[in-house]
């Protein structure tokens, strides 16, 4: 097995729009100013590609989406993180990492791959895996018996020799019938497969990858983070904060001297 590690991101928009698109650049890029040791793929919906000159190391994949309403969109998106599975040549990695594509690095996640588990995950600490948006698959009984916290979708990495297996159960799970209102999409099939898996499954390192738009908006906290996941708040606002944390990142100095070119 290589040693080799693999990111990989959903950029999927409806016609006319490129929000999506927007962030994945921004992420992919970070990545790519950051260090990332590894492969990283972009799987989109549109034909052009997010970036006119090739990077090294960056591949991007064009998925022909069906029509589907607005609205779901993002559903379609979501399921993909687990139906990309099969356009991924696992053999050639260790870990595979999927991002959302509102995620950002901020420094160096090569450390974030390192260990023995099988499953790495992000927990959404002091919010209870029964609220509506990780608990459509838990039993009336596992509602009440459960104290622990709910676990993020958009962040997580799989050892590459079990990569298969875990999307496949997955995708079972998100198929089959909800035992109660469905919120987050696919998120609560992945907290189901969290509980029932016999795989190693461990916690990404505290404070390394935080939500600063949603539970860490203290900013002297989350600008220390490996990664940001920015989810919260409209798309449009995702964009935003985004792009003002990535230009903050990676051309702020102290002499605004970016700013000074602007101004030329």
């Amino acid at each position: 097995m290589s040693s080799r590690n693999l990111a990989y991101t959903i950029a999927f928009d409806p016609p006319g729009d490129a929000r999506h698109r927007a962030l994945a650049k921004m992420l992919t890029s970070s990545l790519l100013k950051t260090y990332f040791d590894g492969d990283i793929l972009v799987f989109r919906n549109t034909e052009a590609p997010l970036f006119l000159v090739e990077r090294k190391g960056l591949e991007e994949i064009y998925i022909e989406t069906p029509e589907v309403p607005e609205a779901g969109w993002a559903d379609l998106a979501m399921r993909w993180k687990y139906l990309a599975a099969d356009r991924i040549e696992t053999g050639r990695y260790d870990k595979i990492l999927f991002l959302d594509c509102d995620c950002l690095a901020l420094r160096n996640i090569d450390h974030l791959l390192q260990g023995e588990w099988d499953i790495a995950c992000q927990p959404e600490k002091g919010i209870s895996i029964s609220c509506p948006q990780f608990s459509a698959f838990l039993t009336d009984g596992e509602m009440g018996e459960w104290r622990r916290d709910g676990i993020n979708s958009g962040t997580w990495a799989v050892r590459g020799s079990k990569f298969h297996e875990v999307m496949r159960q997955w995708a079972r799970i998100d198929s089959s019938l909800a035992l109660r209102g469905r919120r987050a999409s696919d998120q609560p099939a992945w907290n189901r497969l969290l509980l029932d898996t016999d795989l190693r499954v461990e916690s990404f390192p505290d404070g390394e990858i935080q939500f600063p738009m949603f539970q860490h908006p203290r900013f002297p906290a989350y600008h220390k983070a490996a990664l940001t996941h920015n989810l919260g708040g409209t798309l449009t606002e995702k964009v935003h904060f985004t792009f003002g944390l990535y230009m903050q990142s990676f051309y702020c100095d102290p002499s605004a001297l970016f700013l000074q070119f602007l101004d030329v």
